[in-house]
């Protein structure tokens, strides 16, 4: 059986690359901080594991083998894979080489999200996106089996497998056309929407239960006239002059972009928002700058 060869050093191999590319030994020592007598012993060891002369003294230069030559080719292609390696690998750890999948429903998803997500795009924090708009039916199961690392929303999800990060809080406006009767109002009740054409949603969902709320505050009763299951109808709606809708605050970010005017809702119940993520696997980096990001802007949506 044959003898294993012992594994080559990597300081031999930097000794041999600096003496390749300065092709002087004392160039090549200085370079290296070491002793011109250390350096010679250095690469004849290396000349002895390898069993092979790598430079000859001809006129008094060093003068590389055709053997040097062509293990020099090979070691510059390792060193050039191993630098790409360590590239790649920081890359990894600060986010830039990775792949960021995320959910998010309709109410953060239309307006919140994607400022966070321009904001994450400026840091580099990931080089690939996957943005998911998702039910909250969904939430559960799209966590739980891992299809992504977060779900931004304003539904709250009782599992005690998933973990719970309040950003802020919203509360309840009205949204009306520009040229409504009541866009040029500071705020308005319940009250004065009676007559209104009402575009909203079921009783069992998470804005109409936030709604009924804030409309038993003031005694009354909502009497909606178009049904609708995501936020992005009811807007489109309104936008349309069917009617008038009532959301939160996230949800009618930027109306006026549309031509609406979001008005606030007096004694409106808050409405905290949220991101989940799952405790059975590690949240990655990226959704932890996504959670700050958001906070930060849910924080001025609400001030404003």
């Amino acid at each position: 059986m044959l003898k294993p060869k012992p594994k080559l050093k990597e300081r031999h191999l930097e000794i041999f690359r600096v003496v390749m590319a300065t092709n002087s030994l004392t160039a090549a020592a200085r370079h290296l901080g070491l002793s011109q007598p250390n350096l010679s012993i250095a690469i004849k060891r290396l000349e002895d594991q390898l069993g092979v002369a790598l430079f000859a003294r001809i006129s008094g230069r060093m003068v590389p083998t055709e053997e040097a030559l062509l293990i020099l080719k090979e070691v510059e292609h390792v060193h050039q894979q191993s630098e790409m390696l360590s590239d790649v690998v920081y890359a990894i750890a600060q986010g830039k080489g990775s792949t960021f999948r995320f959910g998010a429903t309709p109410s953060l998803g239309m307006r919140l999200l994607p400022k966070a997500l321009r904001q994450l795009q400026l840091k580099g924090t990931a080089s690939t996106y996957y943005c998911d708009s998702l039910s909250q039916r969904d939430i559960r199961d799209y966590l739980l089996f891992g299809q992504g690392a977060c779900v931004a929303t304003i539904a709250e999800v009782e599992d005690p497998l998933l973990e719970t990060v309040k950003i802020g809080e919203a509360k309840l406006v009205c949204v009306v056309p520009a040229h409504h009767a009541l866009a040029s109002r500071s705020s308005v009740t319940p009250r004065d929407l009676a007559g209104e054409t009402l575009i909203s949603f079921a009783a069992a969902t998470t804005h109409g239960l936030y709604i009924d709320e804030t409309f038993h505050r003031w005694g009354a009763v909502r009497e909606t006239s178009v049904f609708v299951h995501f936020v992005e109808a009811a807007l489109a709606y309104v936008a349309e002059g069917i009617g008038i809708t009532i959301l939160d605050t996230f949800s009618a970010m930027d109306c006026t972009a549309n031509g609406l005017v979001a008005i606030p809702v007096e004694n409106s119940v808050a409405i905290p928002a949220y991101v989940h993520s799952c405790r059975l696997r590690p949240r990655p980096s990226a959704a932890g700058v996504l959670i700050e990001e958001l906070r930060i802007l849910a924080a001025s949506a609400s001030s404003s």
